[in-house]
């Protein structure tokens, strides 16, 4: 029969298993920090998208729009293949792209956006693809909906997802009330809802929450 070690006697390195869990710790504590840094840049980087391309007339030395070409659908202005490319405040490049951008004939502030993608370069080496299959946007009440799937990827390899999410674009929150889910080189996570809000840079994770740490490779 086998017995657990006891920590009082000689050989037993109890300072080992302090040393393993701190550095667990802090590998918790920094991958938390990531992927709340990962979600709320990709999905407000999806925000910036369509708050751009509605703007875009009010910035013209920093973007640069065009579209394959214009129409209507159903009396709704459409513009076919719009792609907005300019840099953010840093001065990192970006270039956003969507299937169709159909504006609303009764109200030209309400468009409904197919396939959104957004590139954002955050640094020499690494980048961020946020993309969204579908978009509703009211900039009278400053609503947006997404829905039909939000995906968001880097270079460095994460990623996460999630079906759908509201924002309201005048508080610069966003929230999800489906399960959102990432995944990374050192480790996984789900939540059933979050809560992002840029003002404060804080995301909420709620509902079942679970995370799984990697170990480090040797």
């Amino acid at each position: 029969m086998s017995m657990a070690a006891d920590p009082h006697t000689p050989g037993f390195d109890w300072s080992a298993r302090v040393r393993t869990t701190s550095v667990e710790a802090l590998r918790y504590s920094r991958y938390v920090v990531l992927m709340k840094r990962l979600l709320s840049l990709g999905a407000f980087l999806i925000i910036a998208t369509v708050l751009a391309f509605f703007f875009v007339q009010r910035m013209p030395r920093q973007l640069q729009m065009s579209y394959e070409r214009l129409g209507r659908i159903e009396n709704d202005l459409t513009m076919v293949k719009p792609r907005l490319a300019g840099a953010d405040t840093k001065g990192n490049p970006f270039v956003i792209t969507a299937d169709s951008a159909v504006q609303d004939a009764h109200n030209p502030k309400k468009a409904s956006l197919k396939n959104l993608e957004a590139d954002l370069t955050v640094d020499k080496q690494n980048w961020i693809n946020a993309r969204a299959h579908a978009g509703m946007v009211d900039m009278d009440s400053g609503a947006l909906e997404l829905r039909g799937g939000i995906d968001v990827f880097t270079a460095t390899g994460y990623e996460l997802h999630t079906a759908s999410a509201s924002a309201n674009l005048k508080q610069s929150v966003i929230h999800g009330h489906e399960t959102v889910t990432g995944q990374g080189p050192q480790g996984t996570l789900r939540a059933d809802e979050f809560h992002a809000d840029r003002a404060t840079n804080l995301l909420t994770l709620s509902g079942h929450v679970q995370m799984t740490l990697l170990g480090a490779k040797k």
